[in-house]
């Protein structure tokens, strides 16, 4: 689930392959707003799909011509990025 408020969005419950279509289709209007941010303190389960979402995320918001931060990425990101080599890209 996706709530957003001003520039920011919080991302709640799972992030995994089964999860992340409709996330990012839930996402993808609000990147258009001006959204800088992405809050994934509420995220209870990710798997490699969760690096899918910020990477496609990234590149939205590259477009538009802003940058975007991550906050709150549980350990299981990391974990993750670090796995697929591409941890120096998760965004700050």
């Amino acid at each position: 689930m996706i709530a957003c408020e001003g520039t920011c969005c919080r991302i709640t419950g799972a992030v995994t392959v089964d999860s992340v279509g409709t996330l990012l289709r839930e996402l993808q209007p609000q990147l258009d707003k001006d959204v800088d941010t992405l809050d994934f303190s509420g995220v209870d389960a990710a798997d490699s799909a969760a690096l899918t979402l910020v990477f496609s995320a990234m590149r939205q918001a590259r477009q538009a011509g802003r940058t975007l931060a991550c906050t709150g990425l549980p350990a299981s990101f990391s974990t993750l990025a670090e796995l697929y080599g591409v941890s120096e890209l998760l965004p700050a």
